[in-house]
């Protein structure tokens, strides 16, 4: 149950980001937010011999994921006041890289407050802290669909994305050797991306599809695996499948940012 409940959650996530990006770029956001709070009730950290660590996390990867959302629907809140920099944020056609850095500053000071307010002795603090950065920073990765949604490509370059997301993990269901498993969902994210360039009217050409879909699905597998391990030997619904699936979603959507980013480059 946990690896298909964790896959049909990814391909929820990506038809409802795919349906917001055709409506308002608001309604992404909207989408992502729930993928970041699902990356925020991550499980706690454990050590080599099993044991959880206390790590006061859910604070620090949600406002890193807030404030990657915020600053990539709205670029110009890194411009400062009227006059000074104007072009810093004006390089690019939306915020999505702008906000990484920020995100990932706001989750080190919270995770580090955190640990200032913990009473126990802070044993593990290394670990306790590395790990809510981390998840900090996975969930600032998923505003990249938001900046799919505003680039070059804007709501077809996320519904290739989602199509090669979603072929790859049905492809991964398949109970085959990992590694035949893997090389298969790459495949199948290829021709998901395929199939979707050739089904929505827009300029996106099949090498787009391939290398999209193809890279979609390749990093949504690897979010699988990554959740799933950070995950092991839990069972409730955060842990078990609601993690999981929200990595494979928060790791594509890096890829389908430059994808949409790549429109109209030679060859693609």
């Amino acid at each position: 149950m946990p690896r298909l409940g964790s896959t049909l959650l990814s391909l929820a996530l990506a038809g409802v980001i795919t349906l917001a990006a055709y409506t308002d770029t608001v309604f992404v956001a909207a989408a992502v937010l729930l993928v970041q709070v699902l990356i925020a009730l991550a499980p706690s950290a454990i050590d080599p011999s099993g044991r959880s660590i206390r790590s006061p996390h859910l604070v620090a990867a949600l406002g890193g994921g807030v404030v990657a959302t915020g600053i990539t629907l709205a670029p110009g809140l890194l411009d400062g006041a009227e006059g000074t920099s104007p072009d810093v944020v004006g390089a690019t056609d939306n915020g999505m890289l702008a906000a990484i850095l920020p995100a990932v500053a706001v989750s080190v000071f919270v995770a580090l407050v955190a640990q200032m307010l913990r009473t126990d002795g802070r044993p593990d603090l290394v670990s306790s802290t590395a790990y809510a950065v981390a998840l900090g920073a996975f969930a600032a990765l998923s505003a990249g669909w938001i900046g799919a949604a505003q680039s070059l490509g804007g709501a077809d370059a996320v519904a290739v994305g989602a199509g090669g997301l979603g072929a790859g993990l049905l492809v991964w269901l398949v109970p085959l050797d990992r590694w035949t498993c893997a090389c298969l969902a790459v495949l199948a994210g290829a021709g998901g991306g395929v199939a979707v360039t050739m089904g929505v009217d827009s300029p996106l050409t099949s090498v787009f599809g391939v290398a999209i879909g193809s890279a979609a699905a390749l990093f949504g597998v690897l979010g699988q695996v990554l959740g799933r391990a950070w995950a092991q030997g839990r069972t409730h619904a955060a842990a078990g499948w609601g993690f999981p699936g929200a990595m494979s979603v928060a790791l594509a959507a890096p890829l389908v940012y430059v994808g949409g980013q790549l429109v109209g480059a030679p060859g693609l």
